[in-house]
C-alpha cells in the first residue's frame, strides 16, 4: 500500500514539479567485491597491501596447498606413463624385456614399502603430537604415489607379457583419458586455491593474513575494481518530479577533476527524513527520496562529499 501511494505521490509531482534545486549534497559510495578462495583453507601468501593496485587476473592470495601440489604432480606422472603406453602399444614397438619390466616391478614394491613404513611413522607420531600435519600429509602422498607406480608397473609387467589386441588398445586409451582428466581436475583444484584480481582495481583490505583461514564464508580481501563508484544523492520530496532517469548532473568534491559528471540511474520509491550523513539545521527535518547516479567517466574516491548540479536541459 505505501509503495503504491509513494508512486501515485511520484506521478503527481511529475505533473506539476517545481524547478530542480540548483545544488544537490551526495558522497561517493563504492560497489566493493569481497574476494574469497573457492575452497577453504589456511592462508599461505598475501602478495598484496592496504592500498595496492593490481592488474586483472594478478595472484592475491593463496592458501596452503602442498598436499595439492602433491597430488597433481602424482597426476601428471600417471597421466605421463598412461599416454606412453598407448603410444609404445599403438605403434607396435612395445619392447618384449619382460625381465627389465618385473625389476622395475619389484624396485617399485620396495619403494612402496618404504613409504608404507615412513606413512605409519608419520601417522604416530602426528596422533602423539610430535609432527605437524603438514608432514603426515606428504607421508600420505608419498605413499599415494608408491602405490600408483606399483599399479602402473604392475600393468606394464602384464602388457609386456601379452601381444596388443583392440580390445586391450581401447582400454589403454580410456586409462590416458581419464589420467589426463584426473590430472586436470586436479590442477583445477589447486587452482582455487588462489585469489586473483577479478579486473584492474585497488586492494581496499587485506582481511586475512598468513596462517589464518580463508574460504567462502570467510574473504581474504576488500576490493574495489576500477570505475566502480557511483554517487548517492538525496532529492527534496516536494521536487521530485522536477527528476527523470538519465539526468546529467555536474559533479564537484574537494581534490576531483573540474569536469566530473554523472547521470540519474536509480530513485527509491519511498521517501525518507534526510539522512545523518547531511544534517543540517535546515535539512534534518526534510523528505527526500535516496538515489544513485553513475559517472560518466572519471571517479572521486568512495566516502568523498559531493556537490551535484542538474545540467542545463536536463529535468
Amino acid at each position: 500500500m505505501r509503495t503504491a501511494l509513494s508512486a501515485f505521490i511520484l506521478l503527481t509531482l511529475t505533473a506539476c514539479a517545481p524547478p530542480a534545486t540548483e545544488v544537490l549534497y551526495g558522497y561517493a559510495e563504492g560497489d566493493f567485491l569481497m574476494l574469497a578462495p573457492e575452497t577453504s583453507g589456511r592462508v599461505e601468501t598475501v602478495r598484496v597491501t592496504d592500498g595496492q593496485r593490481v592488474t586483472a587476473g594478478e595472484p592475491l592470495l593463496s592458501l596452503e596447498s602442498e598436499a595439492e601440489r602433491l597430488a597433481l604432480e602424482a597426476a601428471r606422472q600417471q597421466a605421463e606413463a598412461a599416454e606412453a603406453r598407448l603410444a609404445d602399444a599403438s605403434t607396435g614397438g612395445r619392447a618384449p624385456e619382460v625381465e627389465a619390466a618385473r625389476d622395475r616391478l619389484s624396485q617399485a614394491r620396495a619403494e612402496q614399502v618404504r613409504a608404507r613404513d615412513a606413512l605409519n611413522r608419520a601417522q604416530r607420531l602426528f596422533d602423539q603430537g610430535f609432527a605437524p600435519r603438514a608432514r603426515l600429509d606428504e607421508a600420505e602422498a608419498a605413499a599415494a604415489t608408491a602405490n600408483a607406480r606399483v599399479a602402473e608397473l604392475s600393468e606394464a609387467l602384464t602388457l609386456a607379457e601379452m601381444p596388443a589386441r583392440d580390445g586391450q588398445l581401447q582400454a589403454l586409451a580410456a586409462t590416458a583419458r581419464a589420467a589426463q582428466a584426473d590430472a586436470a581436475r586436479l590442477e583445477e583444484s589447486l587452482a582455487r586455491r588462489t585469489v586473483r584480481a577479478p579486473a584492474d582495481g585497488r586492494v581496499e583490505r587485506v582481511l586475512a593474513r598468513e596462517g589464518e583461514l580463508a574460504g567462502p564464508g570467510a574473504p581474504g580481501l576488500r576490493f574495489l575494481p576500477d570505475g566502480a563508484v557511483h554517487a548517492v544523492l538525496f532529492l527534496p520530496e516536494e521536487q521530485i518530479g522536477a527528476y527523470q532517469i538519465g539526468d546529467a548532473f555536474a559533479v564537484e568534491c574537494d581534490g576531483c577533476p573540474d569536469t566530473m559528471t554523472a547521470r540519474l540511474s536509480v530513485i527509491d520509491a519511498e521517501a525518507e527524513f534526510t539522512p545523518p550523513i547531511i544534517y543540517s539545521d535546515q535539512e534534518r527535518s526534510r523528505l527526500v527520496f535516496r538515489a544513485e547516479a553513475r559517472f560518466d567517466g572519471a571517479t572521486p574516491p568512495p566516502g568523498a562529499p559531493l556537490r551535484l548540479a542538474l545540467r542545463s536541459g536536463a529535468g
